[in-house]
């Protein structure tokens, strides 16, 4: 069919009658309007060839075509592909004829002799363009039907009475229905049980009124039902077509199943741990706002809250590995819930810390049994990877009440339980009250005062002597740090260097009172006879020890002060080292290796001591007090020194005794063969210039027995500041 109107249009007569192609030629030379050419056949075998090759823009085809007729001509050009136009030529005008012409597909149809040349130029104009539009239209039909079909999602038409009209593919994909089986049918039939009683009960035509109308260009999400009755998550999408016809209901449906499922996935990541799979703080804290409101609604509800936190956890993910650590939490978590309650909650608050939420609790001590049975669990081994692991836990333990209390307000008194377990000696557990709160309270306001403290230079350092047991001299301090508040006063050291070693302040602390010592050392060997003989001694908190720049700031500073190394002494306790051994053992050798030297402090309060005592450059043991003030009364403490002293003798170390208070311990030490002794027999920690002042003193009269005074209350003076008026 020719597509540009510049170019002549192409007819071709099919006629039998070669005097009517002649006139039809004549009329066809009166049109103006374009340009037409004009050929001619004269039976149905040329004819029909010719049309199903569309090689022409229109064909005129006469009625009668000798034994044949034209009417058959058309029908079986067009059931062989003729697309273009045919307007039908007859002998008469009649009904019947009409309807034939149209039935066979005729686009018009003229009555030999009654038209001229105007009406026949309108009616090839006119078939022409319609049948352009007609091919139009089906080209747009095909689209639509192809775009229908291929939709990834649902696509079906519903009229007013909600019944289905129109199906695609993925219809039946997602709902199971064939076209045949679905159409007619209420949409009702794809909704869930749930949805479909609620339409049923307002009545179908009114759920439609108030459902679907007010959802168009909208979308939900919803429920759907199959054919095999099984129902899935779906999102739907509808659309309101208001016609003369009446509405309809384009609805596009697609499946979220595996959206759902993603979803979900997203969901308990985001509200459970990763590593043990239980519900993560925030999660957990969800829950227990729910138990809070269950409380306030229901005064015979009561719950309580544990906060767990295992001991010793630290060295055993460093001495293992983190894979042995994150093992060894998976295989604790599945024990904490064991021990639980289905009704119950335990969750990973963060790192090595759980919390349990026991819900309706009968009573209080149901919580009491349950942390005594978590403790049991726990301190049976772990069997990982073949290594036998044994840890414990410090639980805190706090109820709910009348008093309104917002979630963190129970997480942090728990927590406050669980400390004050830690500092009463770990795997135990303790009940919150109010009491807690306030040294709770008392500790942050400790803590918020020792930042304060340092950048106001609030703390001094005081030197207790060391005294060498065997010829009574004083060659030796260990540095202390004291605070001097400037409110409270002083403040015993006991209640601010936890305080400051939880916080991390014991680290600037350390640092600032180990270039305090040095130079106060060098300004004693500056001015003393003494000068190489005399050292000092300094502890070292945990957090210090494994500082990585340990080594070259104690390098810098006895370089700096021109200080002999070998006249400084660090002091670390046995804690301190086992719970970071590998980096301990590094830095105290690269230490050792600057000429400074080791005491391990505290010694024997400790749980590995001879285990690690042999891989670490110790020059000397201190043996805590706690042995020595009970050496009087307790055979098995004077046992223990022995025993030590013995140790330190095979491995050629220096022995020192802490907690010297009375004329017997010090004469029973020097028997046992403890070379170096301090305590307040001797003298407590004075101020620099009071201990300068013992420099060079001896004490004969302390060897000498009827020389002592023992009544003379240890703390309240000492022997020393006796002497110093001498």
């Amino acid at each position: 069919m020719s597509e540009n109107n510049a170019l002549p249009i192409k007819v071709l007569l099919v006629d039998d009658d070669k005097d009517y192609f002649t006139l039809t030629k004549f009329i066809f030379n009166e049109f103006k309007s374009a340009q037409y050419e004009l050929e001619w056949v004269n039976n149905v075998e040329k004819a029909l060839p010719l049309m199903c090759e569309n090689s022409h823009d229109i064909y005129l085809v006469d009625y009668r075509l000798g034994a044949d007729d034209g009417l058959s001509l058309m029908r079986e050009a067009k059931a062989k592909g003729c697309r273009a136009p045919i307007i039908l030529l007859t002998g008469q005008s009649d009904i019947e004829t009409d309807h034939q012409a149209m039935e066979a597909g005729a686009a018009d149809y003229l009555v030999k002799g009654e038209f001229a040349a105007p009406l026949l130029e309108r009616s090839i104009r006119y078939s022409i363009q319609h049948s352009r539009t007609v091919e139009n239209l089906l080209g747009s039909e095909m689209k639509f039907r192809s775009v229908f079909q291929s939709a990834s999602d649902a696509i079906f038409l519903v009229d007013q009475r909600g019944n289905i009209l129109l199906w695609n593919n993925a219809s039946e994909s997602i709902f199971g229905y064939r076209e045949a089986e679905i159409i007619g049918k209420p949409a009702i039939s794809l909704m869930s049980d749930k949805y479909k009683r609620k339409a049923l009960k307002v009545g179908l035509r009114k759920t439609i009124e108030k459902v679907l109308n007010p959802l168009s260009g909208k979308a939900i999400e919803s429920t759907g039902k199959r054919k095999d009755k099984s129902e899935f998550p779906l999102e739907l999408s509808v659309s309101v077509w208001r016609t003369n016809r009446g509405i309809f209901y384009t609805a596009i449906v697609r499946d979220i199943t595996n959206r759902r499922a993603v979803e979900q996935l997203l969901l308990h990541e985001a509200t459970h741990d990763a590593l043990t799979g239980l519900p993560n703080r925030s999660q957990f804290t969800e829950i227990l706002k729910g138990a809070i409101k269950k409380a306030e609604a229901d005064e015979n509800y009561k719950f309580a809250v544990l906060f767990l936190d295992l001991d010793r956890f630290k060295i055993i993910n460093d001495g293992l590995g983190h894979v042995m650590g994150d093992k060894l939490l998976v295989a604790i978590s599945r024990r904490l819930a064991h021990c639980l309650r289905p009704k119950d909650t335990v969750a990973r608050f963060g790192g090595d810390e759980f919390t349990i939420l026991l819900n309706n609790l009968e009573n209080n001590d149901y919580a009491v049994e349950i942390a005594e049975r978590l403790q049991e669990e726990l301190i049976q081994p772990f069997t990982i990877d073949g290594h036998e692991v044994y840890t414990s836990a410090s639980v805190g333990i706090t109820f709910s009440d009348a008093a309104k209390r917002r979630p963190e307000d129970f997480l942090r008194d728990a927590d406050t339980a669980m400390y004050q377990a830690k500092r009463a000696g770990k795997a135990r557990y303790e009940i919150f009250d109010s009491a807690m709160h306030i040294r709770s309270m008392n500790q942050l306001q400790t803590e918020n005062d020792l930042r304060r403290a340092i950048e106001r230079e609030e703390f001094f350092v005081v030197y207790q002597p060391i005294l060498n047991l065997r010829s009574g001299d004083i060659r030796e301090f260990e540095a202390l740090v004291r605070w001097n508040h400037p409110e409270h006063g002083f403040i015993p050291p006991d209640d601010f260097i936890p305080v400051a070693e939880e916080t991390g302040l014991i680290m600037a602390i350390d640092r600032w009172v180990l270039t305090q010592a040095c130079r106060q050392l060098c300004l004693w060997q500056k001015n003393s006879i003494y000068r190489d003989s005399l050292s000092i001694s300094v502890n070292l908190s945990t957090k210090l020890l494994i500082n990585t720049n340990l080594t070259k700031q104690i390098r810098d500073l006895t370089e700096e002060m021109n200080l002999n190394p070998h006249c400084l002494k660090l002091e670390v306790t046995e804690t301190s080292v086992m719970e970071n051994a590998e980096t301990a053992l590094q830095i105290l050798s690269d230490i050792s290796k600057l000429g400074v030297r080791i005491s391990s402090d505290d010694f024997g309060t400790g749980y590995s001591s001879l285990s690690y005592l042999h891989r670490f450059p110790f020059n000397r043991l201190k043996i805590d007090r706690s042995f020595i003030g009970r050496m009087d009364t307790d055979e098995k403490s004077e046992e223990i020194v022995r025993t030590i002293l013995t140790l330190a003798a095979n491995l050629n170390l220096e022995t020192c005794a802490e907690g010297i208070e009375n004329e017997q311990q010090f004469r029973r030490l020097r028997e046992l063969g403890c070379e170096f002794g301090q305590g307040y027999l001797f003298s407590k920690p004075v101020e620099a210039e009071a201990a300068e002042k013992l420099l060079g003193k001896r004490f004969e009269d302390l060897l000498l027995t009827e020389k002592v005074n023992t009544s003379f209350p240890a703390n309240e003076g000492s022997y020393i500041e006796l002497l110093k008026v001498q």
